[in-house]
């Protein structure tokens, strides 16, 4: 199947216009929420608490979600995500527009968010394989991954500008409109579902995700790399904002510009991904990380706002090919009527970490120069992806090869 007749499966096709629109939005949102929290209070400790309000629900629901998931329909969890955080973000911009703005605004909303986004994430990716033969995975999800980053990458370019010319109310309207008109977009999925033979009770369902989790080695070590990148990605959501604004002398269109950087590298990496031959899934999932390590490096010796910029962007090639790898062989790993539960512990580890490198970025960004937490950054990740690479244990990561375990799982 090629990518053009992926595009021709009217419901992958709705899923990735809903998908391209949510991450415009997202983008959009969070990059004026967190230019309203840096403006009200001028401190990373507000900036960091903004996102430990966002992780800690959002922490909290992706454990005990999953279950559900798998039992309620997951076109309706998506329209229901998409809509209301389209509402939700009213509160900021109703407060702005009658000059009432105050922080706890934009941390409601960031809770809000949090509790939100567990339903929609493993919803979204449980979603796929049942509309996506097992075999075009691979292509649907670069597919996909590329083009939602394309839109990721014109939303900070774009915000940048209109912030710096009109400021930030200007965009919050549109922020409430994108993710509303997702929900009607999403719709109009026709999704296909599966009716469980036996209903069982959460806490059993609950049980059966963790235990059939951790009795799988590829899937426990591939979400553990990607929680020590995640935490990476954690604490410098807390300190990119003043880097470029403080230690390069930056304007916010120039954030934006950076913010920018990180998905365009990752479009290139995804448009690659699927031309790249390897004779070693580890080395190339891994070799990844260690480049994507380097440059948390680079950006703690950088002193040029234009090198930063280049040196995000293979920070983003290096991530989608570790990514999309990631992600298409959880996808054909794991049977589909237990993919929420699974999705929800996996995802459970992966925010926990981001939430850990979040909390770290906050207390240290006050204590320690920012651009040694980017070189602390990208020594844990170069160190562990470096073991992983090297130590025997990991072979397995190369066997057994996607046919073989497509035919025994399903």
């Amino acid at each position: 199947m090629s990518d053009k007749h992926i595009l021709k499966n009217r419901s992958f096709l709705f899923i990735w216009m809903g998908n391209i629109i949510s991450e415009l939005g997202a983008a959009f949102g969070t990059f004026c929420n967190s230019i309203l929290i840096f403006q009200l209070t001028g401190s990373t400790m507000a900036l960091g608490s903004m996102w430990i309000l966002y992780f800690v629900p959002s922490l909290i629901l992706q454990l005990f979600i999953g279950p559900f998931i798998d039992r309620w329909s997951r076109k309706r969890i998506m329209v229901f995500s998409q809509l209301s955080r389209g509402l939700v973000f009213l509160i900021p911009l109703l407060s702005s527009l009658t000059g009432n703005l105050e922080a706890w605004h934009i941390f409601a909303v960031q809770i809000f968010i949090g509790l939100i986004t567990p339903l929609y994430s493993p919803a979204n990716q449980s979603i796929i394989p049942t509309i996506i033969p097992s075999s075009q995975l691979s292509a649907a999800n670069a597919y996909l991954d590329g083009t939602i980053r394309l839109m990721t990458f014109l939303a900070p370019f774009a915000g940048g500008v209109v912030v710096e010319s009109i400021g930030v109310k200007a965009t919050m309207p549109l922020v409430c409109a994108l993710f509303i008109i997702s929900g009607f977009i999403l719709l109009l999925i026709q999704e296909s579902r599966v009716a469980l033979p036996i209903r069982k009770s959460w806490l059993e369902q609950f049980t059966e995700g963790v235990s059939y989790f951790f009795k799988q080695p590829l899937i426990v070590w591939l979400g553990v790399f990607l929680a020590f990148v995640q935490f990476g990605v954690g604490v410098s959501m807390v300190i990119n904002l003043p880097y470029i604004t403080r230690e390069l002398s930056g304007s916010y269109a120039e954030y934006g510009y950076f913010m920018s950087s990180f998905p365009l590298g990752y479009v290139l990496g995804a448009l690659l991904v699927r031309r790249l031959s390897h004779r070693s899934r580890r080395a190339l999932m891994l070799g990844a990380l260690i480049i994507g390590g380097l440059t948390y490096i680079l950006l703690g010796m950088n002193v040029s706002i234009h090198f930063a910029f280049v040196t995000e962007s293979v920070a983003g090639v290096a991530m989608a090919i570790f990514s999309v790898h990631n992600i298409t062989i959880f996808q054909q790993y794991v049977p589909n009527s237990m993919m929420g539960k699974i999705s929800s512990v996996r995802l459970f580890i992966i925010r926990g970490a981001m939430l850990l490198g979040v909390m770290t970025g906050t207390i240290l960004s006050d204590i320690w120069p920012i651009r040694l937490l980017y070189i602390l950054i990208g020594s844990i990740i170069c160190t562990v992806s470096i073991l992983g690479l090297l130590h025997p244990y990991f072979k397995f990561m190369d066997y057994p090869n996607d046919e073989e375990r497509t035919a025994c799982e399903r």
